[in-house]
């Protein structure tokens, strides 16, 4: 919803909630998404959002519970008597359900979880039980399977009396023991012959995930074969749940707010919501690691502290070279650690790529060197300080394509993340080449400068 109609909401949400006989409220947000709701929602005073939710319909609550924001909706939680809480879990989804249990505090889930009916508590607490970012935590259990003995007729009946919250997309075929052994597409199952068995229209080779599989992994998977559900097997092969598109498209979603954060050095999960004392314990830290590379700069800068009072010109222009190499470095890796998130990026292709960013660096850093080369001999009036600047940026520019490209490489290599530590090491190489770069060839020709 864009921010104009959020506002409009908003600012209808709070002319009804003033009239004390509140007509026409229950029929605003039976036509209100919850996605749209929900940010509205986040705008007014607790005591209202309890009023809201609870003229809410348990199905449509659950689904704006599910839509807030963690601290938004841990508020709101700890407001509602927990029954209420246990209640509008009960009408959700399991695997969003679990979702929402994961966010709050262990005590208080625990609590919610008894009040619940013991089947649908089980099945979050299952869910619950796997990694937050893996494909069991993201699965649904509700979905449609067949044995593989039974007719096209039989599996339809089967399929109406089903009844799930998820979209079916697929039916999925199992054998006695619940091995997957296949899957029919709804359209060829409603198309089929009553009578024909179910094996004889069944696809064998079935794309499948286990449930400790990552769900970036899921969702590249999901994205490269144009899926509409994938099926989640245990070790076995036994059949344990689904993941649907509407959850992998939530998947790619948060991974690269994920990525974009780390390269920022601010936590994967951190929204604007979030308590400011949190956020400043979350950022600090990543501010200290990157302190020593500053001091490290500071020290080659340092070795060159003769030239630099000899000819003080020269610290005109090195936040130049030193800023447009580290620009040049966040756009290289930028992309190279979002071609290894998408696995574009393979052993097989990092030659190639390699050149071309080098050639990209060098091609940028000719243009870039030519302008600022030109701009310090017009200003300082020396062409010797405007080719030495102009060399300096070519250098750089070169230095930081190469840097962007095998620092994230090598720390895939090495199974670290590179989202979280290039940018650091990446503007640790610009800034410390730049200044050696740029320092080094004005020391080299201090008396011609002089």
């Amino acid at each position: 919803m864009e921010i104009e109609e959020t506002a409009r909401l908003l600012e209808e949400l709070r002319r009804l909630l003033a009239d004390e006989a509140r007509e026409g409220l229950p029929e605003l947000l039976a036509g209100t998404h919850p996605a749209d709701l929900a940010p509205a929602l986040r705008e007014l005073p607790l005591a209202d959002q309890v009023t809201l939710l609870r003229f809410l319909p348990r199905e449509q609550a659950g689904a704006v519970l599910y839509e807030m924001d963690d601290q938004t909706r841990l508020t709101l939680v700890e407001a509602l008597d927990q029954g209420e809480v246990s209640q509008i879990l009960d009408r959700m989804p399991p695997d969003e359900a679990a979702d929402v249990v994961e966010t709050l505090p262990d005590e208080q889930a625990s609590r919610i979880l008894d009040l619940m009916p013991s089947r649908e508590s089980s099945e979050i607490q299952d869910l619950l039980q796997y990694g937050e970012s893996t494909a069991g935590g993201i699965m649904t259990p509700e979905f449609v399977a067949v044995h593989e003995d039974m007719t096209v007729g039989q599996a339809l009946d089967h399929l109406r009396k089903s009844a799930t919250a998820e979209g079916i997309f697929y039916v999925y075929v199992v054998d006695d023991h619940d091995h997957l052994v296949g899957v029919v597409p709804l359209r060829r199952l409603i198309t089929a012959d009553p009578a024909t068995p179910v094996h004889a229209i069944r696809r064998t080779d079935v794309i499948s995930v286990s449930a400790e599989t990552d769900q970036e992994e899921v969702a590249q998977l999901v994205t490269k074969h144009n899926l509409m559900a994938v099926p989640v097997v245990s070790r076995e092969n036994r059949l344990l749940g689904t993941i649907t598109v509407d959850d992998v498209i939530d998947v790619i979603h948060e991974e690269a707010t994920e990525d974009i954060h780390k390269l920022a050095g601010v936590a994967g999960d951190e929204t604007i919501f979030d308590p400011a004392g949190k956020a400043v314990r979350r950022r600090l830290f990543w501010l200290f690691v990157n302190l020593p590379t500053a001091i490290l700069a500071s020290l080659v800068v340092g070795l060159f502290e003769p030239s630099i009072q000899a000819v003080a010109m020269l610290a005109v222009f090195m936040p130049i070279v030193a800023g447009m190499g580290g620009n040049a470095g966040i756009q290289t890796f930028t992309v190279i650690v979002r071609a290894i998130a998408l696995g574009d990026l393979t052993l097989a292709n990092t030659r190639k790529v390699l050149l071309r960013e080098a050639l990209i660096g060098l091609v940028n850093g000719i243009g870039t060197g030519l302008v600022a080369g030109l701009i310090a001999y017009l200003w300082k009036g020396s062409p010797l300080l405007g080719l030495i600047l102009g060399l300096a940026m070519i250098t750089n520019m070169l230095v930081a394509a190469l840097a962007g490209t095998l620092i994230p490489v090598a720390l895939k290599r090495l199974r670290v993340d590179p989202a979280v530590a290039t940018g650091v090491i990446v503007t640790t190489f610009t800034d410390c080449s730049g200044f050696l770069s740029f320092l080094g060839l004005a020391t080299l020709l201090l008396r011609f400068l002089q």
